[in-house]
C-alpha cells in the first residue's frame, strides 16, 4: 500500500465536518469530535508517563555511550596515627590521588550497548504512538457513546409522552364505554415500562458522561454531530497490509529484536580483552617531627584478559541470546495480534453497516405499520394492545438504528486504531505546542555535566494528583 493513499485519504479526517447522523444536529458553538480528541491528547497522564519513559531511554543511551569516554576520579586520604616508640608523637599522613582512564578497546561492549540503547529510544517512541492511539480511540468512543445515549434518552422521553397521552385517551374512552378496563391497564403497564426504559437510558447516559470525563479529562458539553465516517481501505487484506506496516506495537517488537541482537554482541564483548590508557598522579604528605612530601606520576596501558569468571560471562551471553529469541518470537505474536485486531474491526464494521441498512428499512416499515394499526383501531378492527405493540416496534427500531450508527463509527475508528493510523498526525488534529521527546536524546548525548532542575515536581514527595 502506497503511503500517498494513507495520507491523502485520512487527511480528510482533519476537517472533521459536522453532519447530522444519530441524534439532533449540533450548533456552531457545539463541541466537535476533534475538540474532544485534542483535549484527550493534551491532558492524558498516560501520554505524559510515556514521554517520561522516552526520556528514561534517552538517559540510558547516554549512560551506555559514557562507557567509552574518559573517566577521571580523585581520591583524598587523611589519617591520624600514633608512633609506638613515643608517647607524644603523632603521625598525620595524607595523600591525594588523581586517576584518568580512557578505554581504548572494550571488545565492542560500549558500541553495541550504545546502539541497543539508542534502538530502544525508537521503541519507546513507538510505544508512545501505541498509547496515543488508545487515548484517541477511548475519547472517540466516549464522545459517540454520549451522543448515542442522549439520542436514546430523547427517544425514550418522547415515548413516555406519547404513552401518557394514550393512557389519558384510554381512560376517556373507558368512561364512555368504548374500551374495557383491560385496555386501560395495558396502556398503564406499557407507560410504566417506558418510564423504566427512560430511567435505564438516563443511567447509561450518566455512565457515558463519566467515561467521557475519564477519557477527555473534563465534562462533555453540547456535542456536535460527528463527521462523516472516514475513508477506509476497500478490503480486509488492504487493511492488514497497512497495519503490518504501521502498527506501533509491531514496530516496537521489531526494534526490540534489533536491540536484543546488539545486547548479544555486547555480552560477547565481555569475553574479549579490555585495553585502557591510564594516567595517575599521586602526592603523599606525612607530618611527624618534620614535613615529608612525595610526588609521582605515571602513564601506561592496562590490558585486562578475562580468563575465568566462574561462568558468569558465558551465562550473560546465553541470557542475551535467549532474550533475542524471545524478542523474535514476540514479533510473530504481535503480527498475529495485528491481523486479529484488523479482522475484528473489519467484521464489526461490516455488521454495523448491514444493521444500519436493515434498521433504516425496519424504521420505515414499523412506522407505516403503526400508522395503519392506529387507523384500524379507530374503527374497532384493532385493540389497544395492537396499537401499543406497533408503537413499541417503532421505538425498538429507532433505538436499534441509533445504536447501529454509533457502532459503525466506533468500528471505523477501531479499524484505524488497528491499522496504526489513529494518531494526531494522521487525523490532522491541531494540538498547538504539544511537548515532544523526539529530540531529547540529542540534547543529552553529549552533556557531560549537570542535570535539569527545571521541573520541581521531580523532587516532590507528593505523588498524588
Amino acid at each position: 500500500m502506497k503511503r500517498g493513499y494513507t495520507l491523502h485519504r485520512l487527511a480528510r479526517l482533519g476537517c472533521l465536518a459536522a453532519l447530522p447522523v444519530f441524534g439532533a444536529s449540533g450548533t456552531v458553538s457545539a463541541e466537535s469530535l476533534a475538540d474532544a480528541l485534542v483535549d484527550a491528547y493534551l491532558t492524558s497522564p498516560e501520554i505524559a508517563a510515556q514521554r517520561a519513559t522516552i526520556r528514561v531511554a534517552g538517559e540510558a543511551a547516554a549512560q551506555a555511550r559514557a562507557g567509552g569516554r574518559v573517566n577521571v576520579t580523585g581520591q583524598v586520604d587523611i589519617e591520624l596515627q600514633t608512633n609506638a616508640s613515643s608517647d607524644d608523637a603523632f603521625t598525620i599522613p595524607n595523600s591525594l590521588n588523581l586517576t584518568i582512564v580512557q578505554p581504548l578497546y572494550t571488545g565492542g561492549q560500549v558500541e553495541n550497548a550504545t546502539t541497543a540503547a539508542e534502538r530502544r529510544i525508537s521503541g519507546a517512541e513507538s510505544d508512545l504512538v501505541d498509547v496515543e492511539r488508545d487515548i484517541l480511540f477511548n475519547a472517540a468512543s466516549a464522545f459517540l457513546d454520549v451522543r448515542r445515549d442522549i439520542s436514546l434518552v430523547r427517544v425514550a422521553r418522547n415515548n413516555v409522552k406519547v404513552l401518557s397521552n394514550q393512557l389519558d385517551a384510554a381512560n376517556e374512552r373507558f368512561e364512555v364505554g368504548e374500551v374495557t378496563r383491560t385496555d386501560v391497564e395495558q396502556a398503564r403497564a406499557r407507560l410504566a415500562a417506558a418510564r423504566s426504559t427512560l430511567a435505564a437510558n438516563q443511567g447509561a447516559l450518566e455512565n457515558s458522561r463519566d467515561a467521557f470525563r475519564r477519557a477527555v479529562g473534563r465534562d462533555p458539553g453540547k456535542l456536535a454531530p460527528p463527521p462523516p465516517v472516514p475513508d477506509l481501505p476497500k478490503s480486509e487484506d488492504e487493511a492488514v497490509a497497512i497495519a503490518l506496516q504501521n502498527d506501533p506495537t509491531l514496530r516496537a517488537a521489531r526494534i526490540e529484536r534489533e536491540a536484543a541482537g546488539f545486547d548479544v554482541k555486547a555480552a560477547i564483548g565481555s569475553l574479549l580483552p579490555q585495553v585502557d590508557l591510564r594516567g595517575e598522579v599521586n602526592q603523599s604528605n606525612t607530618v611527624f617531627d618534620e614535613f615529608d612530601e612525595t610526588r609521582n606520576a605515571s602513564v601506561g596501558l592496562r590490558v585486562t584478559i578475562p580468563f575465568y569468571s566462574g561462568g558468569a560471562n558465558y551465562a550473560a551471553v546465553r541470557q542475551a541470546q535467549a532474550a533475542a529469541d524471545n524478542a523474535a518470537a514476540d514479533i510473530l505474536t504481535q503480527a498475529r495480534d495485528v491481523k486479529q485486531a484488523v479482522g475484528l474491526a473489519w467484521a464489526n464494521l461490516r455488521v454495523a453497516r448491514a444493521q444500519i441498512r436493515a434498521g433504516q428499512l425496519e424504521v420505515k416499515a414499523a412506522q407505516l405499520a403503526f400508522e395503519g394499526v392506529e387507523e384500524e383501531a379507530k374503527v374497532g378492527a384493532r385493540t389497544t394492545l395492537d396499537v401499543l405493540d406497533a408503537e413499541q416496534e417503532v421505538l425498538d427500531a429507532r433505538a436499534g438504528l441509533i445504536t447501529s450508527q454509533r457502532d459503525e463509527y466506533v468500528a471505523a475508528y477501531q479499524l484505524l486504531q488497528a491499522m496504526g493510523l489513529l494518531t494526531v498526525e494522521h487525523l490532522g488534529l491541531d494540538t498547538g505546542n504539544a511537548p515532544t521527546e523526539a529530540d531529547y536524546y540529542e540534547t543529552v548525548r553529549n552533556r557531560y555535566f549537570g542535570y535539569d532542575q527545571s521541573d520541581d515536581t521531580v523532587w516532590s514527595l507528593d505523588w498524588r494528583p
